[in-house]
């Protein structure tokens, strides 16, 4: 009985996450093996005895700054949003709550990036842009990033690289319009999103490209805003294929079609200038936008099943949770 009574305990806190939780307590369960595992080899490679330890107290030290002002700062948005429309504090604790446990996933992305980012090179040593390159030549007839090349001015390179960075801004502001219309839609959308991401980490994994900005030579620079996304990092990441920054946006932009349509013609022109700027900043390969808008497609055919099955068994576990989202769908609409 006493065992029964324990199997019960552990499903009703698996069933209390949403499907976008689950699979980020899942990613960094296996991110927490990576580390375990394999730190003694990322020493050696890095000739540093103890080197994933220091990585280790980086990534805390700077979560250990930033968290508890980001969630002060959730906290007084969602309050003061609250008193000016007059909601229950009840309510509006609801919100908070919710909002957290959103912010929390993405805390949980940021650090299993942070290891796969150190860690690839240890479970797939060298890297692909040749492989790479020759597809692109394949496809575009040239290097892309070649192809752009006379395009190049100071005022363009500009206005892209506020496009690229506008993409993170975006990300949450899409979640914010998911949730104005609906809680179930913010949820699938969640899933899809941390989906995209997963799954591009383990492509990292199997296929390491650093990009173009490293591995090509250029007779036009493009001045000195773009080397902030190349030249200038610390350590070079095999972060390139699928682009994620292509996945992420096309799939913002299937989401507004689906649950906010009116929204498309403020969102196709920011997708359109945020896939290019990947390109002309000569930070992905066509080939590598090309995979990143094959996986949004994908993964938008996938989650809504995915999301609709998680569910289910959600509400056949924990009949009360049904009751609760409709609260919750209410306080956002």
């Amino acid at each position: 009985m006493g065992r029964d009574d324990s199997c019960d305990d552990v499903k009703k806190v698996v069933y209390s996450l949403e499907g976008f939780e689950f699979i980020g307590v899942l990613a960094t369960l296996a991110a927490g093996v990576i580390f375990f595992h394999y730190g003694a080899a990322l020493d050696r490679l890095m000739g540093q005895e103890n080197y994933h330890w220091r990585m280790f107290a980086v990534i805390v030290g700077i979560y250990a700054r930033f968290i508890p002002y980001a969630i002060a700062f959730g906290a007084l948005v969602v309050f003061g949003v609250s008193l000016r429309m007059r909601r229950r504090s009840k309510d509006a604790l609801k919100q908070f709550v919710y909002g957290l446990r959103i912010f929390l996933a993405y805390c949980l992305l940021l650090i299993v990036f942070r290891v796969v980012n150190f860690y690839v090179p240890v479970l797939h040593p060298g890297i692909d842009d040749a492989v790479i390159q020759r597809i692109d030549a394949f496809i575009f007839g040239n290097q892309v990033s070649y192809l752009l090349q006379p395009m190049a001015s100071h005022w363009l390179t500009d206005l892209l690289t506020g496009a690229y960075v506008s993409w993170f801004w975006l990300l949450f502001a899409t979640i914010a319009l998911m949730l104005v219309k609906r809680r179930e839609a913010a949820s699938e959308y969640l899933l899809a999103t941390l989906l995209a991401f997963y799954v591009g980490y383990v492509c990292y994994v199997f296929v390491p490209v650093i990009g173009p900005g490293y591995t090509l030579h250029y007779a036009v620079q493009l001045g000195d805003i773009a080397p902030t996304f190349t030249l200038s990092r610390l350590q070079i990441s095999r972060d390139c294929f699928p682009s994620l920054h292509t996945a992420t946006t096309v799939l913002m932009v299937i989401y507004v079609a689906r649950f906010a349509r009116k929204w498309l013609l403020a969102y196709i022109p920011m997708a359109v200038l945020i896939i290019f700027a990947t390109l002309y900043l000569r930070i992905h390969y066509g080939t590598d936008d090309l995979a990143g808008m094959l996986l949004a497609v994908l993964v938008s055919m996938v989650t809504p099943r995915l999301h609709g099955w998680w569910e289910v068994r959600r509400r056949m576990a924990l009949p009360y949770k049904h009751d609760e989202s409709q609260d919750i769908a209410r306080l956002t609409t």
